[in-house]
């Protein structure tokens, strides 16, 4: 019986080599929750783990912020300049179909005695300047906020060529139309 016996019991594994399954599948169930409650737990940690680094920095990037304004330190303004009227200037400009400029300026300069005499004595030149300056310019020369402060910078470079006992400081447009 050694060989015969042996011989079914080999039979019989090949034939029932499938596992039986435990009650109902439950083992099943069990694990396939279990992976889903880790994946939940995974999800939460990577949420909290977000949260606390974005506040951490947020903290950092507020504090240096608020460093910086702490190091700011505020000067008082400079004293108002002394400011020297020059009468309106009536041009056209030196487009093919020319538009019409009116302005009246103000030289602002550091108050002191000789460059007011100065200005008054060189009045005429520095319009000649001006005018000068004005009769090249075009109207998309003069027509925006940047090409203004051009202007006056321009005006304030070639006074100052001409002044001996002091430099002007601004010029102010008191009234600038460009039409």
């Amino acid at each position: 019986m050694g060989e015969e016996e042996r011989d079914e019991i080999i039979e019989e594994e090949e034939e029932g080599a499938a596992p039986e399954p435990a009650a109902g599948g439950a083992g099943f169930e069990v694990s396939k929750i279990i992976k889903i409650l880790l994946y939940v737990a995974g999800g939460i940690l990577v949420i909290v783990l977000v949260t606390g680094i974005s506040y951490l920095v947020s903290k950092n990037v507020q504090e240096s912020a608020y460093e910086k304004q702490q190091d700011i330190i505020t000067a008082p303004p400079p004293p108002p300049l002394q400011s020297f009227d020059l009468a309106a200037f009536s041009k056209t400009t030196a487009d093919t179909e020319p538009h019409f400029i009116k302005m009246e300026i103000a030289l602002g300069y550091e108050q002191t005695l000789e460059l007011n005499t100065e200005l008054i004595n060189r009045t005429n030149q520095i319009r000649h300047i001006i005018n000068i300056i004005l009769q090249g310019k075009k109207y998309e020369d003069l027509d925006s906020i940047s090409d203004s402060v051009a202007l006056a910078e321009e005006i304030k470079a070639h006074v100052n060529m001409i002044l001996i006992n002091g430099k002007i400081k601004e010029v102010y447009f008191k009234e600038l139309i460009l039409n």
